[in-house]
């Protein structure tokens, strides 16, 4: 199993964000720019459509040697041999999931210190903290969390933690400066004119700023 205390950079795929760009090129540029991580997200698709779309983009990924991650779907991610799962604080427990995926990879998305000490005690491999900014890619977003808050994560979370929410190539120094130098990033990367470019401006950044 693939370990990702190395990841820097965790990408998505482009879900309503593909411009009428061909989704699996969108995919594979962000994977030329330095993701390290792609997380197969597509909301508005039907099931059937994410299978289909998964196929794809696992293969991709297994050509690059990147990590390959459904969001909230167990089913999903078996089917697909995926590298693991990401599960919502409203998504199947972490108990009932670990029986069924086995030693792949279950990230937590957590917006608060007590929701990380779950997650930690409950055996996730990695979480997400979040919102640290305000953001518009999702619908139900939780209340920010800050950057006062990221950097308390430091002190009490073992495992690889991934700083999510409205984290931008503006606002990155600061989430470093918070001593969190993996992010997840949606729009900043989807809506760039250079989604490679882009990726290897921030992948610059997370790697050589301590």
């Amino acid at each position: 199993m693939k370990l990702i205390e190395g990841l820097h950079l965790y990408c998505f795929t482009p879900g309503p964000f593909s411009g009428g760009r061909d989704p699996l090129e969108v995919v594979e540029q962000e994977i030329r720019g330095g993701a390290d991580v792609i997380q197969l997200r597509e909301k508005q698709m039907s099931k059937r459509e994410r299978l289909e779309f998964g196929l794809k983009v696992r293969e991709l990924t297994r050509r690059y040697g990147v990590l390959f991650i459904v969001n909230d779907d167990v089913d999903l991610a078996m089917i697909l041999d995926a590298d693991g799962v990401h599960l919502g604080q409203d998504d199947i427990p972490i108990q009932y999931a670990r029986p069924l995926i086995g030693d792949k990879l279950i990230g937590i998305s957590t917006h608060s210190l007590e929701q990380v000490k779950q997650a930690v005690e409950a055996g996730a491999d990695y979480i997400g903290f979040g919102p640290i900014f305000d953001t518009t890619t999702k619908q139900d977003r939780e209340q920010t969390v800050g950057l006062e808050l990221l950097a308390e994560v430091r002190d009490i979370c073992p495992i690889p933690y991934v700083a999510i929410g409205g984290i931008k190539r503006e606002n990155l120094s600061g989430v470093i400066e918070a001593g969190c130098n993996r992010v997840a990033i949606i729009s900043d990367i989807l809506l760039a004119n250079d989604v490679e470019e882009r990726c290897r401006e921030i992948k610059r950044q997370l790697v050589t700023m301590r």
